[in-house]
């Protein structure tokens, strides 16, 4: 009896390990869309980058938790190794590069400031001087903001995109600064209405740049996987097709 209980105890070991080996806990900001869709009880349903997670996930041959976060959290957790894996749409910086791995650039961002339609066009180096601009906490945006001169309450630090729009249509901010696609969905809804980009994006290069996916410092063998699954779907087409489906113009 002993010893049918020791092998198959072997057995399972034998047969668990392999599948733990491949498990990856992905870490995704709960961002609006096109990047993100939840169900009504929060579940990840779909989204550019939910969709994108699931697609190199299976070119990996990972087996990947999903799980919705805020962008601060997801910082935290990756540089933690909790999250194996983050999608955030990350710009490089000096100090990320010291805390975590980035994949290879996945597409191109810009930065936009967001007030009601009509309103004056913001000035990027008089904004925070002239108005409250809410930014999401740990961001590119809140760092520019805060090198900018002006009362220290006129930058508004939030922990989420939906935040920063519930700030601008309650009052609690005049404007926002963003990644420009991130602002397509709050002004296609009812609440963006009577909102608009104010005038061109930021020309800045803390700003605009190429954005990357993120793997935690201990796993340089999950970003080598990562990055040839983005190059295998860049290459045989499936990347742009994703592209197409989720935005209106070219990211790339």
């Amino acid at each position: 009896m002993r010893v049918w209980l020791f092998l198959l105890g072997v057995l399972c070991a034998s047969t668990i390990r392999p599948a733990l080996a491949d498990e990856v806990t992905v870490g995704i900001t709960s961002t609006a869309l096109p990047f993100v869709e939840t169900a009504p009880d929060g579940r990840l349903t779909g989204g550019f980058n939910v969709e994108l997670a699931r697609l190199l996930c299976s070119r990996m041959g990972r087996i990947c938790s999903l799980e919705k976060t805020s962008f601060p959290q997801l910082v935290t957790r990756v540089e933690e190794g909790t999250f194996q894996i983050g999608f955030a749409n990350l710009l490089k910086t000096p100090e990320r590069e010291q805390k975590m791995l980035f994949s290879t650039p996945i597409w191109r961002s810009t930065s936009s400031f967001v007030t009601r339609s009509g309103a004056p066009a913001i000035q990027p180096a008089t904004a925070r001087q002239k108005a409250r601009i809410c930014v999401v906490r740990k961001t590119a945006q809140e760092a520019y903001v805060a090198e900018l001169p002006g009362p220290l309450n006129n930058m508004v630090p939030v922990s989420s995109h939906a935040e920063v729009f519930a700030g601008l249509t309650q009052g609690q901010c005049d404007a926002a600064l963003l990644p420009t696609v991130h602002v397509l969905s709050f002004l296609a809804s009812p609440d963006g209405v009577g909102y608009d980009y104010s005038g061109a994006p930021v020309q800045d290069p803390r700003l605009s740049g190429n954005v990357y996916i993120v793997v935690a410092k201990s796993r340089p063998e999950l970003l080598e996987a990562l990055n040839q699954a983005f190059a295998d779907i860049n290459r045989d087409g499936t990347y742009r097709a994703l592209i197409a489906r989720f935005f209106p113009f070219d990211i790339l």
